[in-house]
């Protein structure tokens, strides 16, 4: 490194004692947007602990690109490994290309076809059986039809276990990890509070169940076509087993969140913002009318479902997921001719990037029509990333994408939705920020006082 590097500028307002900890566990996304319009890399520090944090795109995406120097590790990886050990999440060099190419095939184009017909045929199921004119817990509804949606991908449908406890586990467990991501000491998580207990107790039933699976999977020894078998059968070079059971676990643990939960809070701010934007509603229907008819959803729809399509993606921007992300320097780096030492913590913040009006005008819009071609080019390269990129984007992009639309698309040519008075669906302080709670009543489109639909 040369001396003409720049040393980044500490952050106004940070306390002796607690630094900028205080504020991040307050108002994470506020202090990641508070830092956009200063210098491309900003110090900030949490407790004692000085961390660099990206404010341009450009020099987020070379963060993500470039895995051997911005590492995954440091406090903040450490307590997330806590619950996802080493799945393809949070993993690795060369052990993360390995076990990626073993996963890969899973979301090959006709396995997305197969994943299509069966995500339609369930979704259509659980969708009408709604009782109409009566107040729904859409939250509850949409995180059991997601989990039920990656358990078919994932386990064999002769696979049980307790779904609805399950579910209540995987809600706590993420609740928790945002309290410990934000932690600036990292005392709080290890007291004796009944939070902290019941992290414990959820984490420990996820890895029970996940646990008692894999052995059922490993004694039965029958390839049941699925996620799991593929990798419980995957051999190395020299034919044993590619998995432990271990690794099994936080790769399953790994598919299970961020494949049903992350979908269901899409889905769900998705109605929130439809219903409070009537002519965004009106435009989906008339596509899904004339694109479905009445049918389901496939594989093949889902491209044809632009405006869809669009109207997930704004959502994905208003309402992103996770306030901030991390990396570690593996040696002295120079980011955007910036000195970050060997082994600093480095923050990007796609909420910020998704709130930052000199990148999107009037970012508190709902507008699906920004992500026309015409004008979505007129956004910066990488400044809108919400699978992220680089070996570590989401394996599973195409499959989320594809349940989104045909569960969405399912949502608005069965129903129209009306909010309950004075409810305001707000996110819950987790690591996923999911709506706190979305009661609303289904009305059948096409009925009395209403038009259009095909039900």
């Amino acid at each position: 490194m040369t001396d003409t590097l720049l040393t980044p500028t500490l952050a106004p307002g940070a306390s002796a004692v607690l630094g900028h900890g205080l504020a991040m566990k307050k108002n994470p996304g506020g202090l990641m947007l508070s830092l956009q319009p200063g210098e491309p890399v900003t110090l900030i520090r949490l407790g004692r602990t000085p961390m660099y944090v990206v404010n341009t795109p450009e020099l987020m995406r070379e963060v993500m690109r470039q895995p051997e120097v911005y590492g995954r590790g440091g406090p903040i990886a450490e307590r997330f490994r806590t619950m996802f050990g080493n799945g393809l999440g949070i993993s690795e060099g060369e052990f993360h290309r390995r076990q990626r190419a073993i996963i890969q095939p899973a979301f090959h184009r006709r396995r997305i076809e197969r994943y299509c017909t069966m995500m339609g045929e369930l979704t259509g199921q659980r969708v009408q059986s709604w009782p109409p004119d009566q107040v729904v817990r859409l939250d509850r509804e949409l995180d059991e039809l997601a989990l039920a949606n990656v358990t078919q991908v994932i386990f064999s449908p002769q696979t049980a276990f307790d779904r609805p406890r399950f579910l209540a586990a995987t809600a706590v467990v993420l609740g928790g990890l945002f309290g410990r991501m934000t932690d600036a000491t990292g005392l709080l998580s290890r007291l004796p509070t009944p939070a902290n207990r019941r992290f414990e107790n959820a984490a420990a039933h996820l890895r029970a169940t996940i646990a008692s699976i894999i052995d059922s999977y490993r004694t039965a020894g029958v390839d049941r076509g699925d996620l799991l078998s593929m990798m419980v059968f995957a051999k190395d070079e020299q034919g044993r087993p590619a998995m432990t059971d271990r690794q099994l676990h936080d790769e399953v643990i790994t598919f299970f969140i961020a494949g049903s939960n992350t979908v269901a809070n899409t889905l769900s701010w998705t109605l929130h913002e439809i219903n409070r934007h009537p002519e965004v509603e009106k435009r989906l229907q008339a596509e899904v009318d004339s694109v479905l008819g009445g049918r389901p959803a496939g594989y093949f729809d889902v491209r044809r479902l632009d405006y869809t399509r669009r109207t997930l993606t704004e959502t994905l921007r208003v309402r992103t997921q996770g306030y901030f992300q991390s990396r570690v320097t593996t040696r002295e780096a120079n980011l955007g001719g910036y000195r970050i030492p060997a082994g600093a913590t480095v923050l990007y913040s796609f909420h910020a990037l998704n709130h930052n009006p000199a990148i999107h005008p009037q970012p508190e819009s709902f507008d699906p029509d920004r992500w026309l071609p015409e004008r979505a080019t007129q956004i910066p390269r990488g400044a809108f990333m919400p699978f992220g990129t680089g070996v570590h984007g989401c394996i599973g992009e195409q499959f989320a994408w594809a349940e989104m639309i045909i569960v969405l698309a399912a949502l608005a040519g069965y129903w129209q939705f009306s909010a309950v008075p004075g409810h305001t669906p707000r996110p819950k302080p987790a690591l996923t920020m999911p709506v706190d709670s979305l009661p609303m009543v289904p009305h059948r489109r096409g009925g009395p006082g209403r038009t259009g639909g095909h039900c």
